[in-house]
């Protein structure tokens, strides 16, 4: 690059920047008078309201970080070229598909031709892949949207089988009724299989709550955090109170290791054939004159999963080391998606995470979180607690709370911080997955766990084999570290997995840093790979080179990924391989 295109590109961004940083309005980006070679970048400035989002300040960043590489790529042609080309050339590269310009600028960072320089542009690179993955992502969301009505209730669904039944629900298999079929037909179907009964309905025990829809989703609104659509046949006066109930209430966006729930609504209790064997106490007088339940109840419509992570870890007790690490970094980047949404779980066992295994079992199958019935989702406190009163709830599962979590004393001005108390849990979960036993877990009755979460020390925590990467041991470590200073967040412990998966093995083994062009490459690489074959990405075909799970958690990764936060975690892991 020239010295005196080199001032020019400096005069022209530097006067951009310090006009938008004056204004706050980037419509002021559009330059009045430029140099006769910029032509082709006037008239093309996007209109932004002042009402922005929170990434607005990345957009800036991409705005930025593109107009400098068209600038600078347009410099470089002939002025042969009619000026018509070049703005047709700088509209499709500003504002058109993504995949042309990753094409580009992985050219320009291959050859090492300065197109682009400075921290801030590369950072507005990692801004557009956030963007065009989460595009993908969306569409994909869309795709698996089911239409479904709630004011029918439980009328548009044919029940089967029991799934699963603990203290407080039921699960069973469902599918929705197609048209052609007569909704007054008998709700129970013998028979089920994953293609007949794709969802799943859960049916709460309700004991307290009255029997109306507001009563019970007021009492059971935690169990709704992740469903995409709540019931809405409410009266005029109703749907006010449910205007006030989903503002305190965070409701979660859809996330592939979260769980896939469509629809909740409140409907009466139905009388189903094993329903008097099974929870004949949950039932209400009209059905069963001995029970104790109401009338009403709230159901969760939800995708039917195969299996939870602990029946699959008794079924598969010699699962590969690379598959263990997936199912981690899974897990990791459904806690980090929860924690970046100010919602703390609170409930984290094996038993409340599902897989679908629907890829066959010689692959790592899919992983979600499910039973959100003890999360904190409070807009108004976030992820701080106040404990005032020892009867305060701070969650279930007390063998897996966070050291914080359960030495916590009540007072005036107490409370409790849940924003590492999952990826706590996650640590001691990590033992399960990768040593069979949870330390602080007790097997056998009357005898006490091997360790325990209000005393232990971090020295104490049991040694993994040798065959598990000292990275992965190390991490795990980390994750279980008493002060909430030292432990790693679930975002960086995830990027930490998602590194040593994909990435370059020299970056891992040589303890080569890589510069950011290079992680730059790396990431354009794995946006390519996804870009490419996202439409089929949910196919079983054998051409493929990654599993579907793999091709889900990359682009998990690549929709959260900042470039300062990949080299924050290289640096980490290097610094534990040099001690």
């Amino acid at each position: 690059m020239s010295v005196r295109l080199t001032v020019s590109v400096f005069y022209r961004n530097g006067t951009a920047l310090l006009r938008f940083n004056r204004t706050n309005d980037i419509r002021l980006l559009v330059r009045t008078k430029v140099a006769p070679r910029s032509v082709h970048t006037q008239a093309l400035n996007p209109i932004v309201s002042h009402n922005s989002s929170p990434s607005s300040g990345w957009q800036n960043r991409w705005n930025l970080a593109r107009r400098a590489f068209v600038d600078n790529l347009l410099s470089r042609v002939t002025n042969s070229l009619s000026a018509d080309l070049r703005r047709r050339t700088a509209r499709h590269l500003m504002y058109g598909n993504s995949r042309p310009f990753f094409a580009l600028v992985g050219v320009s960072l291959a050859s090492g031709n300065g197109m682009l320089t400075n921290e801030n542009q590369l950072e507005g690179v990692c801004w557009e892949i956030r963007e065009a993955v989460g595009r993908m992502q969306k569409n994909l969301t869309v795709a698996e949207r089911l239409k479904l009505n709630s004011s029918l209730g439980l009328k548009q669904f044919e029940l089967g089988s029991v799934i699963a039944k603990g203290n407080n629900a039921v699960v069973y298999e469902a599918r929705k009724i197609e048209k052609d079929r007569d909704p007054s037909d008998e709700i129970l179907k013998q028979g089920s299989s994953n293609t007949m009964y794709p969802l799943a309905v859960k049916m709460m025990f309700n004991y307290d709550a009255e029997s109306n829809a507001m009563s019970i989703l007021r009492a059971m609104s935690r169990e709704t955090v992740p469903s995409r659509s709540v019931q809405q046949n409410f009266s005029r006066s109703d749907q006010q109170w449910l205007i006030g109930y989903d503002q305190n209430l965070i409701k979660l966006s859809p996330h592939p290791n979260i769980v896939m729930m469509h629809l909740c609504f409140a409907d009466y209790v139905p009388e189903l054939i094993d329903s008097h064997t099974l929870y004949p106490q949950a039932l209400p007088t009209r059905i069963n004159p001995e029970g104790y339940g109401r009338n009403m109840s709230l159901f969760l419509v939800m995708k039917k999963y195969d299996m939870s992570l602990k029946q699959y870890l008794s079924k598969n007790p010699s699962l590969k080391i690379r598959d263990k690490i997936l199912l981690l970094a899974q897990l990791l980047e459904g806690v980090s998606h929860l924690s970046n949404q100010n919602v703390a779980h609170r409930d984290m066992k094996t038993d409340n995470i599902l897989l679908d295994v629907s890829e066959g079992n010689d692959v790592c199958p899919a992983l979600a979180i499910t039973d959100f019935g003890c999360c904190l989702a409070d807009k108004d406190n976030g992820l701080n607690l106040p404990y005032k009163t020892a009867d305060t709830d701070r969650g279930g599962n007390i063998a897996l709370m966070a050291p914080e979590v359960v030495t916590a004393r009540p007072g005036t001005f107490g409370h409790i911080d849940y924003s590492k108390a999952d990826v706590w849990a996650v640590g001691a979960m990590a033992y399960e997955i990768f040593s069979d036993s949870n330390p602080f877990y007790s097997y056998e009755r009357g005898k006490p766990p091997l360790l325990r979460n209000s005393t232990y020390k971090e020295e104490d925590l049991p040694a993994f084999s040798s065959d598990i990467p000292l990275i992965i041991q190390t991490l795990i470590h980390s994750l279980l570290q008493r002060s909430t200073s030292k432990r790693l967040d679930a975002s960086f412990a995830a990027t930490v997995c998602q590194i040593y998966l994909w990435a370059p093995s020299s970056w891992i083994t040589k303890y080569v840093m890589p510069t950011s062009n290079e992680v730059l490459q790396w990431m354009l690489c794995l946006t390519t790979k996804v870009l490419c074959e996202g439409g089929t990405m949910m196919s079983t075909s054998s051409t493929k080179q990654r599993t579907c799970t793999e091709y889900q958690l990359i682009t998990t990764f690549l929709h959260r990924a900042k470039l300062y936060e990949i080299k924050n975690a290289l640096y980490w892991m290097h610094s534990i391989q040099q001690e």
